[in-house]
């Protein structure tokens, strides 16, 4: 079976991985750009934050979990990178990366023994074409029974980068939500300039109308024009599900360890709350007060798609079986995240990528 995989990336990469243990199969894998794993790299800080143990609903915009993944756990993909010998260390909020805490060890272990497959960087893969039974890359002779597109998104890619992004998607004719920025900071109305720089933390709650829509804990980081950190890339994520994005705001509750704390007689006795308060948020309460348990940020727009670890939207699930097969062009595959699914801050997204490539593992290796 002589398989393509247009993309190098986390699905691709674990996905040619995992064939090389095939002796019939033949791989070869064609990448834009200069380098392989990129945002494996990039991920958890560098880190590489490759899955998280724990894994509900709420976790993703569409329930994966009892339908395209139907059993293919954490647990599962744990056993897979033991087998290929990496050793992993977990976090107290589940996280889980390499024993080594560097990303390079990922790309390394994913690309070990993988002698049969053939890579081709700077090779972009615009046009998919039929021949008989198989498939065409680019109008090129070369035949494959298998065509696999694990291209990604255009998160975290500069504007020049993402020009035609989407032409591979077009010209297969498939319906697909546009790819908007997810797991990304905030850009604020009326935003107080004075708090650049300032890292607190903070219960924060996305409200839209007074309704809370997500609630969580967490550092936020005072940007130039915005904020940002963990909590409010999760507060992204479910701000992105909404149809209608009007009259959102952010609040912060600044009494992160006592929520129930007495500020008010806590001013009276001391004359401010330095001892509570980041400094810049202390000097900005002298300035102009505000409900510490309750600082309100109107929220104006995500950062660009430049500034985000994922998107949102993708090629829609109802294009594709249960197989990762497109319905409507047998014999072409799509996995992680150019699927319309996305997850939390967290290893949610790369496990999907990861836990995608196995399950295609799966099939193709009971039909080869």
């Amino acid at each position: 079976m002589n398989i393509a995989i247009v993309g190098a990336g986390a699905a691709g990469l674990f996905l040619a991985r995992k064939l090389s243990e095939l002796t019939a199969v033949k791989v070869s894998i064609f990448e834009k750009t200069k380098k392989i794993g990129t945002k494996i790299k990039a991920s958890g800080g560098g880190k590489a934050n490759i899955f998280n143990t724990v894994i509900n609903r709420d976790c993703y915009n569409q329930n994966i979990q009892d339908s395209l993944l139907q059993g293919i756990t954490p647990s599962v993909i744990s056993d897979e990178f033991s087998k290929m010998g990496l050793l992993m260390t977990e976090d107290e909020e589940h996280r889980v990366y390499p024993a080594t805490l560097f990303s390079e060890t990922i790309v390394d272990i994913l690309t070990e023994n993988i002698s049969k497959t053939t890579v081709f960087l700077e090779h972009p893969i615009t046009e998919i074409t039929p021949s008989g039974n198989k498939w065409r890359l680019n109008g090129c002779d070369t035949e494959f029974d298998k065509v696999v597109i694990a291209i990604g998104s255009p998160a975290a890619m500069i504007a020049r980068n993402r020009k035609g992004f989407s032409e591979l998607i077009d010209n297969l004719c498939l319906k697909y939500k546009n790819f908007e920025p997810s797991l990304v900071g905030f850009r604020i109305k009326n935003y107080p300039k004075e708090l650049f720089g300032c890292r607190t933390r903070a219960i924060v709650t996305l409200l839209q109308n007074g309704k809370e829509i997500h609630k969580e804990k967490g550092e936020v980081v005072f940007k130039e024009d915005g904020i940002s950190g963990i909590v409010i890339l999760n507060c992204s994520a479910y701000y992105n599900r909404l149809k209608d994005k009007s009259n959102c705001i952010l609040s912060l509750n600044f009494l992160y360890n006592n929520p129930q704390y007495d500020s008010a007689t806590h001013i009276l006795r001391h004359g401010d709350l330095r001892g509570i308060l980041h400094p810049k948020l202390n000097q900005l309460l002298l300035k102009k007060h505000f409900a510490i348990d309750n600082f309100r940020l109107e929220i104006d727009k995500t950062y660009d798609l430049e500034f985000a670890q994922v998107c949102s939207g993708g090629v829609a699930l109802s294009e594709i079986d249960e197989n990762f097969e497109l319905k409507r062009h047998r014999g072409i595959h799509l996995l992680g995240e150019v699927l319309d699914v996305d997850g939390v801050c967290g290893g949610y997204n790369l496990f999907f990528a990861f836990a995608s490539a196995l399950k295609l593992y799966k099939f193709l290796a009971d039909e080869n």
